[in-house]
């Protein structure tokens, strides 16, 4: 009889989700919290409804080894497919500048009775809007991890405003 794997040998296998609820956005909102983007990593193939973004994303997943080990943070390129797309808007982002880095924070997912909205929330106040009428969102590893530039573990202060 076979045994099953454990959690910690699936480490450095390649992440490939995919959401279809608001639950789900935000599982791939966590992983993808401090990924880092230019807007010419971003794609949209209007006539498919799709956009494509190449995400160079901090492996979350690793934290506990980086500090237990004390071994070098890594990043991996993650390719985020949105589907579903019916328009695309931004503020904050001097799009002149395509190779300019873009911090990814959060996605925000907004319901309405007509539209649902996907917000990358991005550092320095900016953000992409996409208007969509169906949740269906993927994020997949395209690439083998590597040591992260900064060798840091982002870090994001507490803000108490009490």
């Amino acid at each position: 009889m076979s045994q099953d794997a454990s959690f910690s040998e699936g480490a450095d296998s390649a992440l490939y989700l995919g959401a279809f609820t608001t639950e789900d956005v935000e599982v791939i909102s966590t992983i993808l919290q401090d990924g880092i983007f230019c807007i010419k990593d971003l794609a949209w193939l209007k006539n498919k409804r799709q956009v494509a973004v190449s995400v160079n994303r901090f492996r979350w997943e690793n934290k506990s080894e980086y500090i237990e080990k004390n071994s070098a943070p890594e990043r991996v390129k993650s390719l985020l497919i949105i589907d579903n797309v019916l328009n695309i808007s931004s503020q904050g982002i001097d799009r002149s500048d395509s190779s300019a880095p873009l911090n990814l924070l959060n996605l925000d997912l907004k319901k309405t009775k007509k539209n649902i909205f996907l917000t990358l929330l991005l550092s320095n106040f900016g953000a992409i809007r996409f208007e969509l009428d169906a949740i269906e969102l993927s994020i997949k590893d395209v690439t083998r991890p590597y040591k992260a530039n900064s060798e840091n573990i982002p870090f994001h202060p507490i803000i108490d405003d009490s």
